[in-house]
């Protein structure tokens, strides 16, 4: 049995951390750059909105 990706919106991303926003929990969480990028590659997160501005830390 295939698992369904969850579909999140990215917020804001820094050079560590990218705020995600699932959208069907409608609920906004901080997550590791690293994890982030791990569970993209995996599908386990679909991103809806592929490009925003990186802000400067």
């Amino acid at each position: 049995m295939g698992t369904r990706s969850i579909k999140v919106k990215v917020i804001k991303e820094t050079s560590s951390t990218v705020t995600v926003k699932f959208i069907s929990l409608n609920r906004k969480m901080p997550v590791p750059r690293k994890d982030f990028e791990q569970r993209v590659e995996e599908g386990l997160y679909e991103v809806v909105n592929p490009t925003v501005a990186e802000d400067k830390d």
